[in-house]
């Protein structure tokens, strides 16, 4: 039954994302094809974890591959998109290279890439997407990007909270599985309700924050 909200969530996400696509220029085009972009990798990646959740196949692969890597490259790119400032650019690159090989590293001799969650590939992607998450909001807060916009119909500014949201939530999650499992799997049915909960409500506001200018017919434009 919860499964069904969530991926009803996704796709709403996704469908309102790509009908609003329209109009959008520039930057801000690119910003908003990755979002949807992301949901549409999503909801793909969600129904094939779901069909083979149900006969019993291990879908480690998946979700490393497509979640640990490719959403969090998408999530990356997307707030380099934000960024002004062109050193920080260049910073977020070499990190992001540096953290591919730290997840080739730990594939090779750590954690495998198709028979466990790698978690020690997972928690530098999802600090560093914080850390981004929380360097986007403090130029909002001071005026560095989109100075004349209201915030509350900034779409960044929600999708922003609901990434950090999600991802403080899922690295205390997966922390906790990986070094107390006992823990997680005596609460296994609550805590991913609350997971899946949690991050259907971020794709669904990765899609319906783009109504906000849309409804207001307020322009955006990625300083």
């Amino acid at each position: 039954m919860f499964g069904n909200f969530y991926h009803l969530a996704i796709a709403i996400g996704f469908l309102v994302s790509l009908i609003l696509l329209k109009d959008k220029k520039g930057k801000e085009l690119i910003a908003h094809k990755v979002i949807a972009f992301t949901l549409f990798l999503v909801l793909i990646m969600e129904l094939a974890g779901s069909y083979t959740a149900s006969k019993s196949i291990n879908n480690s692969l998946l979700y490393n591959i497509g979640w640990v890597y490719i959403e969090s490259f998408l999530l990356i790119y997307y707030f380099n998109l934000l960024e002004f400032n062109e050193k920080f650019k260049r910073s977020i690159f070499y990190i992001s290279l540096g953290l591919l090989a730290l997840g080739l590293i730990n594939s090779l001799f750590f954690q495998s890439l198709t028979q466990v969650f790698q978690f020690y590939s997972f928690l530098p992607f999802a600090l560093l997407i914080i850390v981004l998450a929380v360097r986007f909001l403090t130029n909002l807060m001071n005026l560095r990007v989109y100075a004349d916009y209201n915030l509350v119909l900034l779409p960044h500014f929600w999708i922003c909270w609901a990434i950090l949201l999600f991802y403080i939530e899922a690295i205390l999650l997966f922390g906790a599985y990986q070094f107390r499992p006992v823990l997680v799997l005596d609460n296994v049915h609550l805590l991913f309700t609350i997971n899946k909960l949690v991050a259907g409500l971020m794709y669904l506001v990765f899609g319906l924050a783009f109504m906000l200018p849309w409804i207001y017919k307020k322009k955006l434009v990625i300083e």
